[in-house]
């Protein structure tokens, strides 16, 4: 897990190298929900490789599309982030259904 972190700080670093332009006293002029980008993406990694090691990778990267669907409708209803209210129709509740029960079905013995 350090390696994947270590390449993930390394290509950063190298595109904040090349694109730069401020200075290092403008990060507190950053808002701050932005800030926990970095915080959730280590989240996911983790959780993604720990959930690799346990339940296999097929299952885990399954329930982590599901999830990651169930939170960007979450977000696009509620309009989060500043985002456009997109309302939540039959069609994505039948979808998200669907992939559901395909996760089910998989994991049947």
């Amino acid at each position: 897990m350090a390696f994947v972190h270590a390449v993930g700080f390394l290509v950063s670093f190298s595109i904040f190298l090349y694109v730069r332009d401020g200075d290092w006293k403008s990060i507190g002029e950053v808002n701050k929900v932005y800030l926990l980008g970095g915080v959730f993406g280590a989240v996911i990694v983790f959780s993604v490789m720990k959930g690799i090691t346990s339940i296999g990778p097929a299952y885990a990267v399954s329930i982590l599309l599901i999830s990651q669907l169930l939170v960007a409708l979450l977000i696009d209803s509620l309009g989060l982030f500043g985002v456009q209210k997109v309302p939540i129709t039959l069609n994505k509740i039948i979808g998200i259904g669907i992939m559901i029960a395909g996760v089910v079905v998989f994991k049947l013995k």
